[in-house]
Protein backbone atom coordinates (compact mmCIF):
# COMPACT_ATOMS: atom_id res chain seq x y z
CA UNK A 1 0.00 0.00 0.00
CA UNK A 2 1.20 3.64 -0.52
CA UNK A 3 0.36 6.11 1.97
CA UNK A 4 0.09 9.87 3.01
CA UNK A 5 -0.88 10.75 6.33
CA UNK A 6 -0.09 14.24 8.10
CA UNK A 7 2.08 14.30 11.06
CA UNK A 8 5.30 16.22 12.57
CA UNK A 9 9.16 15.02 12.77
CA UNK A 10 11.78 16.37 14.86
CA UNK A 11 13.68 16.91 11.36
CA UNK A 12 11.56 19.07 10.35
CA UNK A 13 13.55 22.15 9.13
CA UNK A 14 11.51 25.64 8.74
CA UNK A 15 12.42 28.07 6.18
CA UNK A 16 10.28 31.23 6.45
CA UNK A 17 6.62 29.95 7.27
CA UNK A 18 7.06 26.36 5.53
CA UNK A 19 7.91 23.44 7.47
CA UNK A 20 9.72 20.83 5.14
CA UNK A 21 10.32 17.18 6.60
CA UNK A 22 14.41 15.97 5.27
CA UNK A 23 15.31 12.63 5.42
CA UNK A 24 18.35 10.67 5.11
CA UNK A 25 19.07 8.84 1.58
CA UNK A 26 19.02 5.49 3.19
CA UNK A 27 15.07 6.28 4.22
CA UNK A 28 14.11 7.41 0.40
CA UNK A 29 11.78 5.67 -1.89
CA UNK A 30 12.82 4.66 -5.32
CA UNK A 31 16.35 3.03 -3.85
CA UNK A 32 18.30 0.42 -6.40
CA UNK A 33 19.63 -2.50 -4.21
CA UNK A 34 21.65 -5.80 -5.86
CA UNK A 35 19.61 -9.42 -5.78
CA UNK A 36 20.70 -9.98 -2.80
CA UNK A 37 20.34 -6.59 -0.41
CA UNK A 38 16.71 -6.93 -2.19
CA UNK A 39 16.09 -10.31 -0.71
CA UNK A 40 17.47 -9.47 2.69
CA UNK A 41 15.68 -6.04 2.40
CA UNK A 42 12.15 -7.50 1.48
CA UNK A 43 12.62 -10.62 4.04
CA UNK A 44 12.84 -7.94 6.86
CA UNK A 45 8.64 -8.56 6.61
CA UNK A 46 7.94 -11.50 5.14
CA UNK A 47 10.41 -13.96 7.03
CA UNK A 48 7.83 -13.41 9.75
CA UNK A 49 5.89 -16.51 10.95
CA UNK A 50 3.67 -18.01 8.38
CA UNK A 51 1.61 -18.83 11.23
CA UNK A 52 1.23 -14.46 11.78
CA UNK A 53 0.21 -14.01 8.48
CA UNK A 54 -2.43 -16.53 8.17
CA UNK A 55 -4.26 -15.07 10.84
CA UNK A 56 -3.68 -11.55 9.54
CA UNK A 57 -4.86 -12.24 6.09
CA UNK A 58 -7.84 -14.94 7.21
CA UNK A 59 -9.62 -17.04 5.05
CA UNK A 60 -8.78 -19.82 2.84
CA UNK A 61 -6.17 -18.67 0.61
CA UNK A 62 -4.30 -16.11 2.59
CA UNK A 63 -4.22 -13.33 0.08
CA UNK A 64 -2.20 -10.20 1.19
CA UNK A 65 -3.74 -7.34 -0.74
CA UNK A 66 -7.31 -5.75 -1.35
CA UNK A 67 -10.23 -8.24 -2.09
CA UNK A 68 -13.31 -7.41 -4.07
CA UNK A 69 -16.70 -7.29 -1.74
CA UNK A 70 -18.83 -6.74 -4.62
CA UNK A 71 -20.98 -10.65 -3.51
CA UNK A 72 -18.65 -11.79 -0.84
CA UNK A 73 -19.71 -11.63 2.59
CA UNK A 74 -16.42 -13.66 4.36
CA UNK A 75 -12.87 -13.83 3.98
CA UNK A 76 -12.69 -16.89 1.74
CA UNK A 77 -15.49 -15.59 -0.41
CA UNK A 78 -13.45 -12.15 -1.20
CA UNK A 79 -10.49 -13.61 -1.92
CA UNK A 80 -12.11 -16.45 -4.38
CA UNK A 81 -13.89 -13.12 -5.74
CA UNK A 82 -10.83 -11.37 -6.70
CA UNK A 83 -8.73 -13.94 -7.59
CA UNK A 84 -11.69 -14.76 -10.09
CA UNK A 85 -11.66 -11.62 -11.79
CA UNK A 86 -8.10 -11.63 -12.35
CA UNK A 87 -8.65 -15.01 -13.85
CA UNK A 88 -10.94 -13.62 -15.97
CA UNK A 89 -9.13 -10.57 -17.27
CA UNK A 90 -5.93 -13.04 -17.75
CA UNK A 91 -8.83 -15.32 -20.17
CA UNK A 92 -7.49 -18.31 -17.94
CA UNK A 93 -8.06 -21.48 -19.82
CA UNK A 94 -7.06 -25.15 -18.94
CA UNK A 95 -3.95 -26.42 -20.10
CA UNK A 96 -2.84 -22.58 -19.67
CA UNK A 97 0.94 -21.67 -17.90
CA UNK A 98 0.93 -19.00 -15.96
CA UNK A 99 3.77 -17.23 -13.64
CA UNK A 100 2.91 -15.34 -10.22
CA UNK A 101 5.99 -12.59 -9.54
CA UNK A 102 5.48 -12.82 -5.50
CA UNK A 103 3.59 -15.67 -4.83
CA UNK A 104 3.44 -15.11 -1.08
CA UNK A 105 2.12 -17.98 0.49
CA UNK A 106 0.63 -19.90 -2.52
CA UNK A 107 -3.33 -19.07 -1.62
CA UNK A 108 -3.78 -17.70 -5.07
CA UNK A 109 -1.47 -19.26 -7.68
CA UNK A 110 -2.73 -22.57 -6.19
CA UNK A 111 -6.20 -21.22 -6.48
CA UNK A 112 -6.01 -20.31 -10.07
CA UNK A 113 -4.54 -23.38 -11.12
CA UNK A 114 -7.28 -25.40 -9.60
CA UNK A 115 -10.54 -22.80 -10.59
CA UNK A 116 -9.17 -22.50 -13.98
CA UNK A 117 -7.29 -25.85 -14.57
CA UNK A 118 -3.73 -23.88 -15.54
CA UNK A 119 -0.38 -24.98 -14.71
CA UNK A 120 1.31 -22.76 -12.50
CA UNK A 121 4.84 -21.30 -11.33
CA UNK A 122 5.61 -19.36 -8.61
CA UNK A 123 8.45 -16.99 -7.60
CA UNK A 124 9.29 -15.69 -4.04
CA UNK A 125 12.25 -14.11 -1.94
CA UNK A 126 11.28 -15.81 1.15
CA UNK A 127 11.97 -19.46 2.22
CA UNK A 128 9.11 -19.77 4.85
CA UNK A 129 6.61 -18.50 1.98
CA UNK A 130 8.24 -21.19 -0.47
CA UNK A 131 8.04 -23.65 2.79
CA UNK A 132 4.23 -22.63 2.84
CA UNK A 133 3.28 -22.19 -0.57
CA UNK A 134 4.91 -25.54 -1.23
CA UNK A 135 2.68 -27.12 1.64
CA UNK A 136 -0.48 -26.25 -0.03
CA UNK A 137 -0.06 -26.85 -3.09
CA UNK A 138 0.91 -30.56 -2.22
CA UNK A 139 -2.64 -30.65 0.08
CA UNK A 140 -4.38 -29.40 -2.89
CA UNK A 141 -2.73 -30.99 -5.46
CA UNK A 142 -2.56 -28.40 -7.49
CA UNK A 143 -0.34 -28.30 -10.37
CA UNK A 144 1.89 -25.66 -9.17
CA UNK A 145 5.93 -25.30 -8.96
CA UNK A 146 7.16 -22.95 -6.41
CA UNK A 147 11.12 -20.93 -6.76
CA UNK A 148 12.71 -18.94 -4.13
CA UNK A 149 14.18 -16.78 -6.95
CA UNK A 150 14.05 -13.36 -7.57
CA UNK A 151 12.40 -12.04 -10.57
CA UNK A 152 16.11 -11.12 -12.39
CA UNK A 153 16.93 -14.69 -12.19
CA UNK A 154 14.19 -16.87 -13.35
CA UNK A 155 14.92 -18.25 -16.94
CA UNK A 156 12.45 -20.99 -18.11
CA UNK A 157 12.27 -22.90 -21.32
CA UNK A 158 8.92 -22.70 -22.06
CA UNK A 159 6.73 -19.46 -22.19
CA UNK A 160 3.89 -18.75 -20.66
CA UNK A 161 0.21 -17.74 -21.71
CA UNK A 162 0.16 -15.16 -18.26
CA UNK A 163 2.25 -13.48 -16.21
CA UNK A 164 0.98 -11.74 -12.69
CA UNK A 165 1.34 -9.45 -10.04
CA UNK A 166 -0.58 -8.41 -6.99
CA UNK A 167 0.84 -5.23 -5.51
CA UNK A 168 3.90 -6.56 -6.28
CA UNK A 169 5.60 -4.10 -8.79
CA UNK A 170 5.70 -0.92 -5.84
CA UNK A 171 8.69 -3.00 -4.58
CA UNK A 172 10.40 -2.70 -7.98
CA UNK A 173 12.88 -0.10 -8.36
CA UNK A 174 13.64 -1.06 -12.17
CA UNK A 175 9.90 -1.47 -13.38
CA UNK A 176 11.45 -0.68 -16.91
CA UNK A 177 13.50 -4.09 -16.74
CA UNK A 178 10.69 -5.98 -15.13
CA UNK A 179 8.50 -5.35 -18.12
CA UNK A 180 11.27 -6.09 -20.37
CA UNK A 181 11.85 -9.80 -18.52
CA UNK A 182 8.19 -10.28 -18.61
CA UNK A 183 7.81 -9.79 -22.37
CA UNK A 184 10.93 -12.08 -23.17
CA UNK A 185 9.28 -14.96 -21.24
CA UNK A 186 5.65 -14.90 -22.12
CA UNK A 187 4.21 -16.58 -25.90
CA UNK A 188 3.14 -14.13 -28.81
CA UNK A 189 -0.28 -12.77 -27.43
CA UNK A 190 0.39 -13.51 -23.90
CA UNK A 191 -0.61 -11.48 -21.16
CA UNK A 192 0.95 -9.43 -18.57
CA UNK A 193 -1.26 -8.88 -15.56
CA UNK A 194 -0.21 -6.14 -12.49
CA UNK A 195 -2.77 -4.80 -9.77
CA UNK A 196 -1.34 -1.88 -7.96
CA UNK A 197 -2.07 1.10 -5.83
CA UNK A 198 -0.82 4.73 -7.61
CA UNK A 199 -0.76 7.64 -7.08
CA UNK A 200 -3.34 10.55 -8.82
CA UNK A 201 -0.06 12.66 -9.04
CA UNK A 202 3.47 12.25 -8.64
CA UNK A 203 3.51 15.64 -6.18
CA UNK A 204 2.13 13.14 -3.58
CA UNK A 205 5.67 11.11 -3.70
CA UNK A 206 6.90 13.63 -1.97
CA UNK A 207 8.28 11.82 1.69
CA UNK A 208 6.33 11.85 4.96
CA UNK A 209 6.69 10.16 8.40
CA UNK A 210 4.45 8.45 7.27
CA UNK A 211 5.85 7.18 4.26
CA UNK A 212 9.02 6.33 5.65
CA UNK A 213 7.37 4.24 8.02
CA UNK A 214 5.72 1.86 6.02
CA UNK A 215 8.72 1.84 3.43
CA UNK A 216 10.66 0.79 6.47
CA UNK A 217 8.37 -1.70 7.50
CA UNK A 218 9.38 -3.91 3.83
CA UNK A 219 12.95 -2.76 3.88
CA UNK A 220 13.17 0.76 2.20
CA UNK A 221 12.08 -1.17 -1.45
CA UNK A 222 8.81 1.30 -1.88
CA UNK A 223 8.46 2.80 -5.53
CA UNK A 224 5.42 4.63 -5.52
CA UNK A 225 4.36 5.76 -8.88
CA UNK A 226 1.35 7.29 -10.95
CA UNK A 227 -0.81 5.07 -13.19
CA UNK A 228 0.44 7.36 -15.68
CA UNK A 229 4.22 6.06 -15.58
CA UNK A 230 3.76 2.88 -15.04
CA UNK A 231 1.62 3.41 -18.77
CA UNK A 232 4.68 4.52 -20.28
CA UNK A 233 7.26 1.71 -19.19
CA UNK A 234 4.68 -0.64 -20.70
CA UNK A 235 4.82 0.75 -23.97
CA UNK A 236 8.13 1.33 -23.92
CA UNK A 237 8.75 -2.50 -23.00
CA UNK A 238 7.02 -3.26 -26.07
CA UNK A 239 3.44 -4.21 -24.73
CA UNK A 240 -0.03 -3.48 -26.55
CA UNK A 241 -2.30 -2.28 -23.79
CA UNK A 242 -5.28 -3.92 -23.74
CA UNK A 243 -7.19 -3.01 -20.42
CA UNK A 244 -7.18 -0.86 -16.79
CA UNK A 245 -9.84 -2.08 -14.88
CA UNK A 246 -10.06 0.65 -11.73
CA UNK A 247 -11.10 -0.90 -7.96
CA UNK A 248 -12.51 0.83 -5.47
CA UNK A 249 -10.02 1.95 -2.75
CA UNK A 250 -13.44 1.16 -0.92
CA UNK A 251 -12.70 -2.42 -1.69
CA UNK A 252 -9.14 -1.65 -0.27
CA UNK A 253 -10.55 -0.41 2.88
CA UNK A 254 -12.84 -3.01 4.10
CA UNK A 255 -9.63 -5.69 3.53
CA UNK A 256 -7.52 -3.42 6.33
CA UNK A 257 -10.79 -3.45 8.65
CA UNK A 258 -10.75 -7.10 8.49
CA UNK A 259 -7.27 -7.79 8.71
CA UNK A 260 -7.48 -5.44 11.52
CA UNK A 261 -9.74 -7.41 13.28
CA UNK A 262 -8.44 -10.19 12.82
CA UNK A 263 -5.61 -9.13 14.73
CA UNK A 264 -6.88 -8.16 17.51
CA UNK A 265 -8.79 -11.97 17.52
CA UNK A 266 -5.63 -13.24 17.58
CA UNK A 267 -3.28 -10.90 19.85
CA UNK A 268 -2.39 -12.57 22.78
CA UNK A 269 -1.17 -15.58 20.15
CA UNK A 270 0.18 -12.87 17.83
CA UNK A 271 2.25 -10.99 20.06
CA UNK A 272 3.85 -14.62 21.24
CA UNK A 273 4.78 -15.29 17.35
CA UNK A 274 6.56 -11.63 16.70
CA UNK A 275 6.21 -9.87 20.29
CA UNK A 276 4.63 -6.48 20.94
CA UNK A 277 6.66 -4.37 19.66
CA UNK A 278 6.07 -5.70 15.60
CA UNK A 279 2.35 -6.75 16.57
CA UNK A 280 1.65 -2.91 17.76
CA UNK A 281 3.78 -1.92 13.94
CA UNK A 282 1.82 -3.94 11.87
CA UNK A 283 -1.45 -2.59 13.60
CA UNK A 284 -0.12 1.29 13.00
CA UNK A 285 1.00 0.50 9.25
CA UNK A 286 -2.81 -0.78 8.58
CA UNK A 287 -4.28 2.09 10.58
CA UNK A 288 -1.80 4.36 7.83
CA UNK A 289 -2.59 2.68 5.26
CA UNK A 290 -6.23 2.97 6.16
CA UNK A 291 -6.10 6.68 6.04
CA UNK A 292 -4.39 6.95 2.82
CA UNK A 293 -6.89 4.40 0.88
CA UNK A 294 -10.21 6.77 2.44
CA UNK A 295 -8.60 10.06 0.62
CA UNK A 296 -8.05 10.90 -2.96
CA UNK A 297 -4.32 10.60 -3.22
CA UNK A 298 -4.45 7.30 -4.83
CA UNK A 299 -6.11 5.01 -6.78
CA UNK A 300 -6.22 1.21 -7.19
CA UNK A 301 -6.39 -0.41 -10.52
CA UNK A 302 -5.39 -3.66 -13.22
CA UNK A 303 -3.43 -2.81 -15.81
CA UNK A 304 -3.64 -5.88 -18.40
CA UNK A 305 -1.30 -5.63 -21.49
CA UNK A 306 -0.11 -8.09 -24.32
CA UNK A 307 2.35 -8.89 -26.08
CA UNK A 308 2.15 -8.83 -29.83
CA UNK A 309 1.16 -11.73 -31.90
CA UNK A 310 4.13 -12.88 -34.65
CA UNK A 311 3.47 -10.51 -37.75
CA UNK A 312 0.99 -7.97 -35.86
CA UNK A 313 2.42 -4.48 -37.11
CA UNK A 314 0.95 -0.65 -36.63
CA UNK A 315 -2.33 -0.57 -37.70
CA UNK A 316 -2.73 0.64 -41.51
CA UNK A 317 -4.50 3.62 -41.62
CA UNK A 318 -6.44 4.96 -44.94
CA UNK A 319 -5.34 8.28 -46.48
CA UNK A 320 -7.29 10.52 -47.96
CA UNK A 321 -8.57 9.73 -51.33
CA UNK A 322 -6.67 10.58 -54.68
Amino acid sequence: MSHDMPGSDARQKTRGKAATAVFPPEEQVYQSFSIDEDKARTNVHYELPVEFFKALTGGEWNVYSANTWNRATTETESQEEKLDLLGELMGLRPGMRILDVGCGWGGPLTYLSRRFGVEGVGLTLSPLQKAAAEERVARYGANVSIFERHWKDHTDDRPFDAVYTDEVIVHFNDLGGYFAKVYSLLRPGGLMLNKEIHYTHRRYAELTRAMVFVNETYGFTGNYRTLAEELTLVGEAGFDLRRVEPLSTAQYVRTVDNWSANLKTHRTRLEELVGRDTFRRIQVYLAVGRHSLKGSRVTLDVVVAEKPRVGSGPAMVAGPAA
